[in-house]
């Protein structure tokens, strides 16, 4: 199993973790949770770097594509 650290490079989730951790943004609730989401996202297209993926070909209205989807 390969270990991904994400915060040892700059990147849009530093600002999610650092208003997780802020004292005054944990009491709004909302904004709590919409930053757990957004880690969450964040971690879940690092995960999806790792999958296989074969090609498909999609019909589209400009012709045929080749997609690459996970299985």
């Amino acid at each position: 199993m390969k270990v991904i650290n994400l915060g040892t490079s700059n990147s849009v989730l530093n600002k999610f973790i650092a208003e997780l951790r802020d004292r005054t943004i944990q009491k709004d609730s909302m904004r709590f949770r919409r930053n757990l989401e957004r880690v969450g996202e964040v971690f879940a297209y690092e995960i999806s770097k790792t999958l296989e993926y074969k090609p498909k070909e999609v019909e589209t209205p400009l012709g045929i594509a080749e997609c690459q989807l996970c299985e």
